[in-house]
């Protein structure tokens, strides 16, 4: 049976709501019960290149488990503000943009999830917000704890990480000079969301990045349907690419700012869904999480990086059944 979606046009479940938090104007979706009440609030963090629609198979979950549902759109995309200074965004500035949010709507306690960068932000709101946080669930991004020393991206990708050198194309500019145009950036969108040619062959390789000769000649990505893709890249062209590829150049300004919370745990409950099919993320990367995240639950799906579209109903089930488990089950959740 298909899983309940949102649509990306005349869904009467979400409103396009909008906020401005510590001087910057954000964009958000908006899902809660007919009835107005729920039971607590979740924020849901998308990652790259996605937007708060990437949440579209999870909101109707969600609202039916009684919460109430806020889906962002991240600094530098769609309908949220793209500054050009990269500082503004590190995890602590976006961070601290979300607790500003969840005041804005009258909240001091929430349920966090968070996929790709949204999954990294998150574990960075519940090291910076501690307090604000009941529960966490993540897809395809292990913890990686705050470092002493700073590593710089090249580096890693010599040293031990040959998956993270899209990172650097990525973050030098390159990207941005050629996808402009809302057909370019549907042509970006298809590489990275695995469309491929005629012959087969894939536009991304992580050990390589974007093929960007490869992407007129791509088809699009059987994840989305032609109306989410255009709907997609109708929300990428607000701004363009620099904005959401920021995330990419702030590697050194989030070192230095994580350099005061050296110290700190996630005590929380944590869900961590790993993809095994993620070429930029082995599974690998996820066997030392339990050492750092003491209440912490792993599963595995045997996807690649969309695990969230790629099988909606496996992943919905996981979080669902942690949900009933860890989060209804809580005595906390009274707290919210």
């Amino acid at each position: 049976m298909a899983v309940d979606k949102i649509r990306v046009s005349g869904d009467p479940r979400i409103e396009y709501k909008s906020a401005t938090v510590n001087g910057r104007q954000y964009g958000y979706l908006l899902s809660q019960p007919d009835s107005g009440k729920y039971r607590a609030t979740i924020f849901l963090i998308h990652g790259f290149p996605d937007i708060s629609m990437g949440w579209r198979y999870q909101i109707p979950m969600f609202v039916k488990m009684g919460l109430r549902v806020v889906a962002p759109d991240c600094l530098g995309y769609g309908r949220t503000e793209a500054p050009e200074e990269v500082k503004l965004y590190s995890h602590k500035r976006c961070a601290d943009d979300m607790k500003a949010l969840a005041s804005h709507l009258g909240e001091s306690r929430i349920i966090l999830g968070g996929h790709d960068w949204g999954a990294a932000l998150s574990y960075r709101i519940a090291l910076w917000h501690p307090d604000l946080i009941s529960h966490l669930f993540t897809v395809c991004v292990p913890y990686a704890r705050p470092q002493p020393t700073y590593l710089s991206i090249e580096d890693l990708v010599k040293n031990s990480a040959p998956h993270f050198r899209y990172q650097i194309q990525f973050a030098d500019g390159d990207v941005e000079k050629v996808v402009r145009t809302k057909s370019e950036i549907k042509q970006f969108l298809a590489a990275m969301y695995g469309g491929r040619d005629e012959k087969g062959k894939v536009g991304f390789d992580a050990e390589k990045g974007v093929l960007l000769e490869k992407l007129p000649s791509l088809k699009p990505s059987r994840l989305l349907s032609e109306d989410e893709l255009d709907y997609y890249a109708t929300e990428f062209s607000r701004s363009g690419m620099h904005g959401p590829l920021n995330w990419y150049r702030t590697r050194r300004v989030n070192y230095e700012e994580e350099l005061a919370i050296l110290d700190r745990k996630i005590t929380i409950p944590v869900l961590f869904i790993q993809a095994l099919k993620d070429q930029a993320l082995p599974p690998h990367l996820g066997k030392s999480m339990a050492n750092h995240i003491p209440n912490m639950t792993m599963k595995q799906v045997n996807t690649a990086h969309w695990a969230l579209w790629e099988k909606p109903e496996e992943v919905n089930s996981i979080i669902s059944s942690w949900m009933n488990e860890a989060v209804f089950a809580d005595g906390r959740l009274g707290k919210l």
